[in-house]
């Protein structure tokens, strides 16, 4: 509990963006409580945790800037060439955490969004389909993102 309670607490400092005490006490009782109430019982190794989020932050960036890159061709361009979809698309993700992680990831990044994450199938809306074989939408939207989640 201490590990997810430190996480909470620094998340908190991070998003008030303040150091005064009594934003500080606020953010011990909310992390607290949280922690013990809200979150599920188990092992939570901080380290481990982090360690993830470092090796998926890249990754998640790199396909955000590149999907940002694809949205605005296809929103400058006057013609305006896009083929929606929805896509079922699989994950080979073991723990609902990552699985949660990776269908948000997906959905922030721009031109898809996740409609339902379901075992291990992800039903994706995507913007512009350029191809209808789905091991390529496969490789391009989840098996990236996935990499830095395993």
């Amino acid at each position: 509990m201490i590990g997810k309670f430190i996480l909470l607490l620094l998340v908190w400092v991070g998003l008030t963006n303040s150091l005064d005490i009594q934003e500080l006490a606020v953010g011990v009782v909310v992390a607290f409580v949280v922690a013990r109430y809200f979150t599920p019982s188990g092992s939570f190794e901080l380290a481990s945790i982090i360690r993830q989020y470092l090796h998926f932050a890249p990754l998640f960036f790199k396909s955000l800037i590149a999907s940002n890159i694809e949205v605005a061709k296809i929103v400058l361009n006057p013609k305006l060439p896009i083929n929606t979809g929805i896509v079922k698309l699989k994950t080979t993700l073991k723990t609902n955490h990552d699985k949660l992680l990776l269908a948000n990831a997906i959905t922030l990044t721009p031109g898809t969004i996740t409609l339902e994450l379901n075992d291990d199938s992800l039903y994706v809306h995507v913007l512009d389909i350029q191809s209808v074989d789905r091991e390529v939408l496969q490789r391009d939207i989840v098996d990236v993102l996935e990499q830095g989640l395993q």
